[in-house]
């Protein structure tokens, strides 16, 4: 049966999470240290459960299986049995600062295991007033510095709510204290920690830090740049629509409602929506802020109706 299929979060408890998920989004959180919403997860240890009827309590692979190319498109079912489930869908909410960290590609990660690598996307959901991130290396960064002093060789970016921040693998990154995102990634889990602000865990242990995995594959050469993680805004019914961040592994569209609009699946590939903005009604499933919706690809035409921002991701 093919309906827009909502999830349980799955909850990460973080040394540098909130509760802030709880206080703006209604959110019944386990722990005052929430740092992580995985809202849509297709993975072996943390593998979303359907929420919404009919088949609800069922395991997001277990309902992929009972008609695979339905749900997930032809494209995507060509290399569903090798690759996995290509995405993964999270809101972060940092109470405190983030490590400097850095992600791989897929060559590196391979090499090394089962995962890909990891590009990712970010929207500022909440940021307070001034704020900015750490995004990319100063132009005298090397490795030798970076191992030496990581917080002298880091570049800031000043950012606003609504802001959207492209994150390719390569790229040394951290969200900031007060900062809350909706973040699009690959569907992995590796991440190389170059600098922790030598915090103790709940053990009294400090966090381990990745530091010769983290130079291999940071990138020393490129400069970071908001210019290109937006495009041409185009209007459809009550829809203004702006293609946002285009890579090799997923794509994101920005959907901003007044109304109602109405598309059509696409039989190649299914469809997340992710609501950083408002609420709106999904051919009948409600979908409030922060929350995100499956459309599997053999769903054909599907209305949404409400005032919402939305971000469309799909590969």
């Amino acid at each position: 049966m093919l309906y827009p299929l909502l999830f349980n979060p799955i909850y990460k408890e973080m040394i540098w999470g909130g509760s802030r998920m709880a206080e703006y989004f209604s959110r019944d959180l386990p722990s005052d240290h929430t740092g992580e919403s995985w809202d849509i997860s297709c993975r072996p240890n943390e593998m979303s459960i359907i929420e919404n009827s009919p088949l609800a309590g069922m395991a997001f692979d277990k309902a992929i299986a009972q008609n695979p190319v339905a749900f997930l498109g032809n494209r995507v079912y060509n290399t569903y049995p090798e690759r996995g489930f290509p995405l993964l869908v999270k809101i972060i909410d940092a109470n405190d600062d983030l490590s400097v960290q850095v992600h791989p590609d897929d060559a590196y990660a391979l090499a090394r295991g089962p995962e890909s690598g990891k590009s990712e996307m970010w929207y500022i959901m909440e940021a307070p007033p001034g704020q900015s991130l750490i995004i990319g290396l100063t132009d005298d960064a090397t490795p030798e510095r970076l191992r030496k002093d990581p917080m002298c060789c880091l570049q800031r970016l000043p950012i606003k709510k609504g802001d959207i921040i492209n994150i390719p693998a390569g790229l040394v990154h951290a969200i900031t204290k007060g900062v809350m995102v909706a973040e699009i990634q690959q569907n992995s889990d590796i991440t190389y920690r170059l600098y922790d602000y030598n915090r103790i865990q709940p053990d009294g242990n400090p966090r381990a830090l990745h530091l010769e995995d983290g130079l291999a594959v940071a990138d020393f050469d490129s400069r970071y740049s908001k210019k290109a993680v937006t495009g041409i805004t185009t209007t459809r019914g009550d829809a203004r629509i702006t293609p946002t961040v285009t890579n090799p592994y997923f794509s994101v569209i920005k959907y901003e409602i007044d109304g109602t609009f109405s598309e059509t699946s696409d039989p190649e590939t299914f469809a997340i929506f992710t609501c950083v903005e408002g609420s709106c009604v999904i051919s009948g499933v409600k979908l409030t802020c922060s929350r995100s919706v499956f459309i599997p690809a053999g769903l054909g035409s599907y209305d949404i109706k409400g005032k919402a921002i939305l971000l469309k991701s799909f590969v």
